[in-house]
């Protein structure tokens, strides 16, 4: 098997399809089909804060780093050069955009097929503005083996750490980061009995810059260690992470039988279908806690975005035909009116079990893997927004088991894909739509390679999207709502009367005030709502 582009360097350091990583998604068009250069260009870095160090600490998280290079000829620029091209592709696609320190960070790929040290002179901090790091210890990606233990993640404002020392405490970080002139983070988890040499955790802070600029500083932070001698211990290692489902919380007021509720972060809630052993099949209690948990999720307002996902190995089977066999085979009633009562009241008490995410005013993101089928497209047509894991396939399944699709479906799909050729056909034959497919017609706005990028991927957009005036957001999903079924001349009479309310907040003064400072949202705080 040969290296990959950009292999031209030193073997250990290579971290391609080789060692066990799936080749990241095709890169944008600006620098093909892999990096020809192993070098990156990195502006708008903070001088006064940033140096080579720091610079490494954060891109070492995405490929090994050979050498940083500062430019005295373009203030707030660096050279990083990467081992390979794989490096460079994970580099601008996690980085690229993100702020440090009130700057957003271009991220691109330089013409220089290498950095030569040259003439070096002294940052602001004193340190040297040229660094070799080929030999660094604390390089990731220099073996197979540790090249399986990284977990490339999009930042977030939440960062792992591990390597602590066993009785480390909140109050240890906020001294360090005091002493290195950072933000304290909000939060400190320390997982108990992970090892019995040292500790590992998470950190969270109020956004995610905080916390890409914190790791810079923290990264391989030297902390003391009586227990531990400096011969096997490296000192603390933060790696960046964007809390997964096994770090979230299980969320307060809600347990339910059919369903996982976490706090995925702040302001986000994820709900799991949670009957993985029956492919999470829609039972009667599945029913009852849709409608309970969305409600409670309404009224919640410290929530300001939601993601639905499906525990195991698919998001859902649909409806659990044999749980609900006797309230549809053997309906209740003497005669065919007092039959016919019956089934239309749990029909329609189904069909609020969908209608109650539509009407939550929260934005509701369904993150979709393996099949999604009969009332499971139900499900993901009352959500705003739909993402999916390459494995997915949808599918009304309903006339294959003799009926009319009666939750949704048939009302909600033709107008979310604006093809009703499709939409017959789909309904009529029960096939399979499969993911690309999904997104040709725009049932999905994007398609991840598996389940941990688009959950990744999904609980991020939620998390922009709840950085974001709530009264703005909430705004923009009723009127969207409204819209959609009503004629231009009166969706516009209608937010016309809405904003002549809504116009008064002082979340407009805020978000204006964030932005003419060319400061992230995140920074504002908003009331809740």
């Amino acid at each position: 098997m040969g290296p990959p582009v950009g292999g031209h360097r030193r073997g250990p350091s290579r971290y391609g399809p080789q060692y066990g990583h799936p080749p990241p998604p095709p890169p944008p068009p600006e620098y093909g089909p892999h990096a020809d250069s192993p070098v990156l260009m990195v502006y708008g870095l903070d001088q006064s804060k940033m140096n080579c160090d720091r610079v490494f600490n954060v891109f070492c998280l995405y490929g090994n780093v050979e050498k940083v290079k500062f430019m005295k000829s373009k203030p707030g620029a660096a050279m990083v050069e990467m081992a390979d091209g794989y490096a460079v592709d994970r580099a601008i696609t996690h980085l690229n955009n993100n702020f440090m320190f009130g700057q957003k960070l271009n991220v691109c790929v330089s013409k220089q097929p290498a950095i030569m040290p040259g003439q070096s002179y002294g940052l602001e901090d004193g340190s040297c503005s040229y660094k070799d790091f080929s030999e660094s210890r604390n390089n990731r990606f220099s073996t197979p083996e540790q090249a399986a233990k990284n977990r490339i993640q999009h930042p977030s404002n939440v960062l792992h750490f591990f390597n602590a020392p066993l009785e480390v405490t909140e109050e240890n970080f906020f001294e360090i980061c005091d002493e290195l002139g950072v933000k304290r983070p909000s939060s400190v988890k320390v997982f108990s009995g992970k090892s019995e040499r040292s500790s590992s955790g998470l950190l969270e802070w109020e956004s995610k810059s905080d916390a890409l600029e914190t790791l810079g500083f923290l990264n391989h932070y030297q902390m003391k260690n009586p227990r531990l001698t400096a011969s096997n211990y490296s000192g603390l290692g933060i790696s960046l992470r964007l809390t997964g489902s096994s770090a979230q919380e299980e969320a307060p007021d809600h347990s339910y039988e059919s369903l996982r509720v976490t706090s995925a972060q702040k302001h986000v809630l994820h709900v799991q279908l949670n009957r993985p052993n029956k492919r999470n099949a829609m039972n009667k209690a599945f029913w009852r806690e849709m409608v309970e948990c969305f409600n409670k999720i309404s009224r919640d307002a410290d929530c300001r975005a939601v993601v639905i996902s499906g525990a195991g190995k698919m998001f859902t089977a649909g409806i659990d035909l044999m749980d609900l066999a006797s309230d549809i085979l053997q309906p209740k009633g003497d005669d065919v009116a007092r039959i016919s009562w019956y089934l239309r009241d749990i029909i329609t008490r189904y069909q609020e079990t969908f209608s109650v995410i539509e009407k939550c005013p929260k934005p509701v993101i369904a993150a979709v893997h393996g099949g999604c089928i009969g009332g499971g497209v139900d499900l993901i047509t009352a959500c705003d927004i739909r993402y999916c894991a390459q494995d997915a396939f949808f599918q009304v399944k309903e006339v294959d088991v003799g009926l009319a699709a009666d939750v949704g479906t048939l009302q909600r799909l033709p107008k979310v894909i604006g093809n009703q050729s499709l939409v017959n056909e789909l309904a009529f034959t029960a096939r399979k739509m499969m993911a690309d497919e999904a997104l040709g017609c725009g049932l999905v706005s994007r398609v991840f390679p598996d389940k941990e990028v688009m959950l990744d991927a999904a609980l991020a957009l939620a998390a922009e999207i709840s950085s974001k005036s709530p009264v703005a957001v909430q705004s923009t999903k009723v009127n969207l709502l409204y819209s959609r079924d009503h004629s231009v001349a009166e969706s516009l009479n209608y937010v016309a009367s809405w904003n002549m309310s809504m116009l008064q907040t002082q979340d407009i003064a805020k978000s204006v005030q964030a932005v003419t400072e060319n400061k992230e949202l995140k920074s504002v705080t908003f009331s809740k709502l």
